[in-house]
């Protein structure tokens, strides 16, 4: 790309022309109203002289006519006063009498509209200005009088004309706008240039992160509230989320790497030895049964990731209905009541009355199955697990609470990601799957979950579902 290119599609090259232009309209706008009041105001004050001066006359002319009005004229010749056209004209616009400046020329005199209603004089308009001929350089202001014995009365003034007259504004509007002009794209230059330094920041931290890779960079942005400053800020935090993102995936890839590497390496060895050993059918036999139990190990982990998957998407298959959550737990409580007697652990429920709740109790018994399990995993001997469950104003709540260590909270959000193993889960046998499902089972419908500490010191996990 040539450097004429890049300049032409340079965001600060094309703010600072827009700015240049707009300042460049307002300027001629406002340089065209200044115009148009002072020619204005100018013509007025030249009307309003020719006509005091035509009042005057008229009134000259009531009280001794022509002749003194005659005298009146050759007295003010003799002056060094500005000088007058005068003309009276009789109805049939014959002439009285004429008093004609030096400096007026008699082809232009003329050529002066006569008065009357077909002449382009009107009552409406007794004052007007005239340019004879159109292409000369000063301008006749024109005054007419009807006198009491019907003649009328014509008043002059040789004013300059008003393209000769703001020639030198125009001069200097010319030279002043045009530096005025350049001073604004320079402006408009460092201003935008200043104002868009946050997105070329933004484009070099995304081309950084495209070139190596590197989640870590981060745009360095402005201070305030600007629109730019919370652009950036907002950006960091989807680089952020990004970045996390990233990080869970990795670590969601090396725990199944890890995960299905346990029961493939044993289904591999248990399959090697049954080749080689082929003299006991009972050792063949057995080696395909710890075959297909890790097979079935894999085809769960499998599944279950899938359907959480398919949770997460919105596209889990459910069948709601209305059930009573007290069934739903004592059926999960019957189910582990053994494992629970063999740990010598307790399983409570407390559910004083029905609490009704919108659900499908397959998938809502294989979320409360799955807590149960993991309370009973973490709780030490002697301990106890309460399933319990509540109505609300708006929704039907299930809580499973256990007498174990709890959950650290710096944990609490981490334990329902995929795969994801807290510290003191690792000693324990399991996948990391079983709240990321129950998570997922939940939010399906429409509900939440979440974590905090019992006040025996243990976890307690809540399920909240719309009724």
């Amino acid at each position: 790309m040539t450097l004429f290119s890049r300049l032409r599609q340079s965001l600060a090259l094309r703010l600072a022309v827009q700015y240049a232009l707009v300042f460049a309209f307002f300027a001629a706008v406002l340089f065209g109203a200044l115009y148009w009041s002072l020619a204005e105001a100018l013509e007025a004050r030249e009307q309003a002289t020719v006509q005091s001066r035509a009042t005057e006359l008229a009134t000259l002319y009531e009280r001794g006519g022509a002749a003194l009005l005659r005298a009146r004229l050759d007295r003010d010749a003799a002056s060094s006063g500005r000088a007058f056209f005068v003309r009276v004209l009789r109805p049939n616009n014959d002439l009285v009498l004429v008093s004609v400046p030096p400096d007026w020329v008699e082809t232009h005199i003329q050529r002066i509209p006569l008065p009357g209603p077909f002449r382009g004089f009107t009552v409406d308009q007794p004052t007007y200005t005239v340019r004879i001929p159109q292409s000369a350089l000063r301008d006749y202001a024109i005054a007419n009088r009807e006198l009491p014995d019907g003649n009328s009365l014509q008043v002059g003034i040789l004013i300059e004309s008003q393209a000769v007259l703001f020639a030198p504004l125009r001069r200097a509007f010319a030279v002043v706008g045009a530096g005025a002009l350049l001073l604004s794209f320079g402006i408009g230059i460092v201003v935008a240039w200043r104002a868009t330094r946050p997105l070329r920041a933004v484009s070099d931290t995304a081309r950084r992160i495209l070139e190596t890779g590197d989640l870590a960079a981060r745009v360095p942005g402005p201070t305030g509230t600007g629109e730019l400053a919370t652009l950036v800020r907002q950006l960091n935090t989807l680089l952020d989320k990004n970045a996390a993102h990233v990080r869970v995936l990795r670590e969601t890839l090396d725990n199944l790497a890890h995960d299905l590497r346990t029961p493939i390496t044993r289904l591999r060895g248990t399959a090697e030895l049954a080749i080689q050993d082929d003299g006991d059918p009972a050792e063949a036999r057995a080696a395909l049964a710890d075959c297909v139990e890790q097979t079935d190990r894999l085809l769960h982990l499998l599944e279950t990731l899938l359907d959480i998957s398919a949770a997460e998407a919105g596209v889990l298959k459910l069948n709601p209905d209305r059930i009573d959550l007290r069934v739903v737990t004592e059926r999960a409580a019957d189910l582990y009541r053994e494992v629970a007697e063999e740990k010598r652990l307790a399983i409570r429920l407390e559910q004083p009355e029905p609490v009704l709740a919108r659900a499908d109790a397959v998938r809502l018994g294989q979320a409360v199955n799955n807590l149960l399990d993991n309370a009973l995993k973490y709780t030490p001997a002697g301990g106890s697990v309460v399933l319990a469950v509540r109505a609300e104003t708006r929704a039907a709540v299930l809580t499973v609470t256990d007498s174990g260590p709890g959950v650290p909270p710096a944990e609490r959000e981490a334990i329902f990601r995929r795969l994801y193993r807290g510290d003191a889960s690792r000693s324990q046998r399991g996948l990391g799957l079983g709240l990321s499902m129950v998570k997922a089972i939940i939010e399906a419908h429409g509900g939440t979950v979440a974590v905090d500490s019992a006040p025996t010191g243990g976890a307690r996990f809540t399920l909240r579902l719309p009724i």
